[in-house]
């Protein structure tokens, strides 16, 4: 009897369980021996829904980014996820709610805001490719022409286009001139565009790469049940034991000179043999894996050739943290938060760093006890290590200083800082009686959110991260590697969100790179798909 190739996916997130699935349900009378390894305790890898304030919350991924082509809307519209009768994340619209208020306590005018809004967007569109002459046409943002001709990162080019823009006139706003006030907003706009990045900072993204990302249209949405019920939905063809929770690969070993030509080592000091692997961990766990280049201490043995190595290397991958916090009434309306200069003797030195480059606290949905509040790098991190007494200190302290009430004690409870304002009613004391954060740095599985494309990397470098191993030759498609004239094809397989040329960062990105690795091996095996 002939045996079956053995195929081990490491990583039960979207990219593994979609390539799962699909080899699963495209070979004939079980072709393949298959299975899962997953280092944690769940399914979903970067997708983590769970409850808070006992309402539906997702830990990570969050939105599908244009319903469009997504395929992961076609999922979630054909599994009814997308309605609920319970509440959940973001399941209304509060933009036309949102208020903009400056440090030194005062309400900015919208006739401020949005003009500066308006210049922002249009500065990203043209960077991702939009047509120029129609962007420049806009109000308020003509006169741009040439700001993209020397950029080499997205923040340069940002800078640029504001420089250009911004108002020379002298009005002033309390401690705020127009020109400072206008730059504050800018850096506000700046500070959420990391989250949807990233990157710790837009200096160090890319700008070239930045018009091969492409985006579905259509709006964005979450989904109603969860972003795990599309994990579910895939893991749920599956047979049971497929899936192998708490199997933490430490190396994985390829070019064997044993019969199945990759060994995986797993935390246990088990052994597992296999004809091919396909890898879908995070590029942050890459990243870590090819720091011990030494055959003891890296993930891989042999170390990766450099192509591949070199890719890791230059890709950026960043982390995004979110924060939740439960406060004690509702109708808390949406505040975009606009800092001070580090260099302003007006700053409010109460203010935590980390709280600094917040864009935004607003209720998760319009009748919502739960305030959400994105985090990017260097804020991330130091969030994860944050007591909640430090969180809610911090956040009550931003809040009313940026508001312009005073902080003051309740004597008749333990929470440290409590404060009658927000939603207009001065006898209404705001607490925040509950706290949860994500913890995405931190984590060994993850060590991160997702990826981008960093100023000395590009696109090519995401092709050679989904380049199988051992390299195929150039003449004839034959396998060559270390001098050996012909070694077992496709031992290591790449998938994952860092993996995809235009779709990176992505959970459709992630959806895809699942699908081309599980074709690359029904193709080898001349399986119809």
């Amino acid at each position: 009897m002939t045996t079956k190739p053995r195929i081990v996916i490491i990583g039960a997130g979207m990219a593994g369980l979609t390539a799962a699935n699909k080899l699963y349900t495209h070979s004939p009378n079980s072709t393949f021996d298959l299975s899962v390894v997953e280092g944690g305790s769940r399914i979903g890898g970067r997708i983590n829904t769970s409850e808070f304030s006992s309402e539906r919350i997702e830990m990570g991924a969050t939105w599908i980014h244009g319903i469009g082509g997504s395929p992961v809307y076609k999922i979630a519209k054909e599994t009814s996820s997308l309605v609920s009768d319970e509440p959940w994340e973001c399941m209304d619209s509060t933009v036309d709610k949102t208020r903009t208020f400056a440090e030194g306590g005062f309400e900015v005018d919208p006739s401020i805001v949005e003009p500066v809004s308006g210049l922002f967007n249009a500065l990203m569109e043209l960077a991702q490719g939009k047509d120029k002459d129609i962007i420049s046409q806009k109000d308020g943002v003509s006169g741009l022409s040439g700001i993209y001709e020397n950029a080499t990162s997205v923040g340069s080019f940002l800078k640029s286009g504001f420089d250009a823009y911004c108002s020379k006139g002298g009005e002033t706003y309390g401690t705020w001139s127009r020109r400072s006030l206008e730059e504050a907003i800018f850096t506000m706009f700046s500070n959420t565009q990391r989250t949807y990045t990233s990157a710790d900072d837009l200096s160090t993204l890319d700008y070239a790469a930045e018009s091969e990302y492409q985006m579905f249209p259509g709006e964005e949405i979450t989904i109603a049940k969860g972003y795990i019920s599309v994990i579910h939905h895939l893991a749920s063809v599956l047979p049971r034991g497929v899936i192998q929770l708490n199997r933490r690969v430490t190396k994985i070993e390829w070019q064997s000179d044993q019969e199945s030509p990759v060994q995986l080592h797993f935390s246990d000091r088990s052994v597992v043999s296999a004809d091919h692997v396909i890898v879908t961990v995070s590029l942050g766990v890459l990243k870590a894996g090819i720091e011990s280049n030494d055959s003891e201490g890296g993930l891989f043995s042999p170390p990766l050739p450099e192509f591949k190595s070199d890719a890791i290397k230059r890709l950026g991958y960043g982390v995004v943290n979110k924060l939740f916090v439960e406060v004690s009434q509702r109708n808390f309306p949406s505040l975009q938060l606009v800092f001070d200069r580090e260099d302003s003797e007006f700053r409010f030195v109460k203010i935590p760093w980390w709280m600094r480059r917040t864009a935004t606290i607003a209720p998760i949905h319009s009748n919502s006890k739960v305030l959400l509040s994105w985090f990017a790098g260097k804020e991330a991190l130091a969030l994860e290590k944050l007591t909640d007494e430090e969180i809610i200190d911090g956040v009550l302290t931003t809040i009313y200083c940026l508001t312009g009430k005073e902080v003051r004690k309740d004597t008749d409870t333990t929470k440290p800082l409590v404060n009658g304002y927000v939603n207009g009613n001065d006898d209404e004391v705001l607490r925040i009686t509950k706290v949860l954060k994500s913890k995405w740095g931190g984590d060994p599985l993850f060590r991160g959110s997702y990826s981008y494309v960093a100023v000395g990397s590009s696109g090519d470098d995401l092709d050679a991260m989904a380049e199988p191993l051992p390299r195929v030759s150039k003449k004839g498609g034959q396998v060559k590697c270390h001098d050996q004239p012909k070694v077992h094809a496709l031992q290591v397989l790449f998938a994952g969100e860092a993996t995809h040329r235009t779709h990176y960062s992505t959970t459709h990105g992630a959806y895809y790179s699942g699908i081309r690795e599980a074709n690359r091996l029904l193709k080898h095996y001349k399986c119809d798909f």
